[in-house]
């Protein structure tokens, strides 16, 4: 398959692009994007304990595996997501 053109979206909304690229590989259009310039600050994690029980740790690392991601990365994730609906970070 041929490379292809990249359509102009500066007038896209948030919800138009995101279907977009949820349908489209950014392969598709090699030589068309600039590369960014993104820095990430890696913050320093503390390690806490959570007691769970041994069925709850093999679902959590099932759904962690089906999603690519180590099981306690999930965790981390799910309380992120939890905290910016309670606190509206």
């Amino acid at each position: 398959m041929g490379k292809k053109k990249l359509p102009d979206m500066s007038n896209w909304t948030e919800s138009q692009t995101a279907q977009f690229w949820d349908t489209h590989s950014p392969l598709d259009f090699e030589g068309e994007m600039d590369p960014a310039d993104l820095v990430f600050e890696r913050l320093p994690l503390k390690p806490i304990a959570v007691k769970l029980s041994e069925k709850d740790i093999q679902l959590l690392k099932r759904v962690a595996h089906a999603q690519g991601v180590g099981y306690t990365t999930i965790i981390r994730m799910w309380i992120k997501e939890r905290l910016k609906q309670e606190v509206f970070v």
